[in-house]
């Protein structure tokens, strides 16, 4: 998962003070696995949560562009609502308005697994990030940190009651790969590297239209990929992609269902990747896997 590229996010401007802190009495979450692993696979990204003011919208949107399907969580307040893909617990919708304070634009918030989610949160403190929710114990779920690291892109995490999702081969319509886009490369490296004990992977080092490319793993499994900013208007986040056999076909359809191609497979090696914004502003990756090289 090496071959990315050119890009123009819009930008992000986002406040999730007290994002789930202050509604713990309402909100109840899913467990991350539909069956317990209790395997933890620190350094893995586990989780996604679309935050959104439009949570039918996305609805429609993920429905028709994936095949997902979407039940309500929760027996009183439901405001959660998760998402299945062929029957898997993959993610979920957060209705903003249910959030202590207001998102400005919809997003995709990244869950990454680690040890202690207390220590975590504490170590980004330390290291010139900023905590929005400490570490919270959801019934079901787990704990849960969510905090900005010290470039400012937003990531929760979790340490799974129930164990993390298995490694398996991606599937499509499935998350599969995220990537840090970060104002600091070397910086962003030696954060992320020291709190999940991350390696760099140095096999998988690109650079594309001088855009370096890296990718970290813990011992052979690579867990994340991450890239300097190429462009202004773009603040650091973390960027889930979801798999898909066809990229081209793919950005048709999500644009002829309302969402925006910010990056079209053209613009990128070998046409095997897109950048989508849905019709909430919700920002995730589209992507061919395997590569393909011709």
């Amino acid at each position: 998962m090496n071959n990315r590229i050119r890009i123009s996010f819009p930008v992000f401007a986002v406040v999730v003070v007290g994002l789930f802190s202050g509604c713990t009495s309402r909100v109840v979450v899913p467990p991350l696995t539909s069956a317990p692993t209790n395997v933890e696979h620190v350094g893995k990204f586990v989780w996604y949560d679309l935050l959104t003011d439009d949570v039918d919208a996305a609805r429609a949107f993920y429905g028709e562009m994936f095949g997902w399907e979407f039940d309500d969580y929760g027996k009183d307040n439901h405001i959660y609502t998760i998402i299945l893909q062929n029957g898997v617990p993959i993610g979920g919708i957060v209705a903003s308005d249910q959030l202590k304070q207001d998102v400005e634009q919809s997003r995709w918030l990244s869950y990454l697994s680690v040890e202690n989610v207390d220590a975590a949160v504490a170590k980004t403190v330390v290291a010139g990030g900023k905590s929005f929710a400490n570490g919270t114990d959801f019934p079901e779920r787990g704990r849960v940190g969510i905090v900005k690291d010290p470039q400012g892109a937003l990531i929760a995490y979790v340490r799974s009651d129930s164990g993390d999702p298995d490694d398996a081969e991606p599937k499509p319509s499935q998350f599969f790969w995220t990537e840090l886009w970060t104002s600091d490369l070397n910086a962003a490296e030696a954060f992320y590297t020291d709190l999940v004990s991350y390696e760099r992977d140095a096999e998988a080092d690109n650079a594309v239209d001088g855009s370096v490319y890296r990718v970290l793993k813990i011992g052979d499994r690579r867990r994340a990929g991450m890239l300097q900013i190429p462009f202004d208007g773009v603040l650091p986040n973390w960027l889930p992609y979801i798999m898909t056999p066809d990229p081209t076909a793919a950005a048709k359809r999500a644009e002829s269902l309302g969402g925006r191609i910010l990056l079209a497979p053209e613009g990128t090696l070998h046409s095997g990747s897109a950048i989508i914004a849905d019709p909430t502003g919700g920002v995730f990756g589209i992507q061919r896997w395997p590569v393909q090289n011709n």
